[in-house]
């Protein structure tokens, strides 16, 4: 009887998580990977992100927007955390949406403090392939970076779906794409495309891939260090917003296939 990669055992170990301020870059099979964080106003906020390397050469990563910010909203990340250590395992990532929503929903429910919704997208990648699947909980599209056409796409149009907390029983859909070498996904939340400048003008999802292109611009040819570039495009939000202090969370979450 011949065997295959679905049939196999799927395990994940986390090669790191957090909600708090943090710049981190982890090389994963066949993938770069960098997470930069800025909670508003304290230590730890409701951006939590999290990376992990799977069997069958995987790479998997989450991020996860809680309502607010501060105090309860790190509350409710910790929690996700926690449920992410559960459902870890979980091989696909459409699956993965749908056991955290049930497990997130039921556990607002019986808690005396209501649980927040929270947006999440997760996508995991197959470092003998090149495939990148997604899924989105309700999350802000992330970009992708084609090298070849030197331009920024919207991906995922009309996967927006139900937060988690919503209701129990969503169904999540996810789509897959070829990574080629030099190729890069930028997953953000919300407070990367709602930061307001001074005069209260807002950023928006396409002034963001504006100045995604325009920050990538700056480079001479391909980025050398990942971390150059999500450290140029947070100063860039921090810019239009004329403060490195922001209203709200805001997490960059790069990835860049390798060549």
């Amino acid at each position: 009887m011949c065997s295959t990669s679905a049939a196999r055992p799927f395990g994940c170990m986390e090669l790191w998580a957090g909600n708090e301020k943090a710049h981190r870059t982890l090389e994963l099979a066949g993938l770069e990977a960098d997470v930069i964080a800025i909670p508003s106003g304290a230590d730890r906020g409701g951006d939590l992100s999290a990376v992990f390397s799977c069997s069958d050469n995987i790479a998997r990563v989450v991020l996860a927007d809680c309502v607010g910010h501060g105090y309860v909203a790190s509350g409710v990340a910790r929690h996700i955390h926690k449920l992410l250590h559960k459902f870890q395992d979980v091989r696909d990532t459409a699956g993965l949406l749908a056991s955290l929503n049930d497990e997130f929903t039921l556990d607002a429910e019986k808690a005396s403090g209501a649980l927040r919704l929270t947006t999440v997208v997760t996508g995991t990648f197959d470092g003998r392939t090149g495939e990148f699947n997604f899924a989105y909980a309700a999350h802000p599209r992330m970009l992708l970076w084609r090298a070849r056409e030197g331009k920024f796409f919207e991906i995922g149009e009309g996967m927006e779906n139900f937060p988690l907390g919503f209701v129990t029983g969503e169904m999540y859909s996810e789509q897959s794409i070829q990574l080629q070498p030099g190729d890069m996904i930028l997953a953000f939340s919300d407070g990367a495309t709602e930061v307001q400048s001074p005069a209260g003008e807002q950023l928006t999802p396409r002034g963001f891939v504006q100045l995604a292109e325009s920050t990538l611009a700056k480079f001479s040819g391909p980025v050398q260090r990942l971390p150059d570039f999500s450290a140029a495009l947070l100063e860039g939000v921090q810019s239009y917003r004329g403060s490195s202090e922001l209203d709200d969370d805001v997490t960059l979450l790069t990835l860049r296939r390798a060549r």
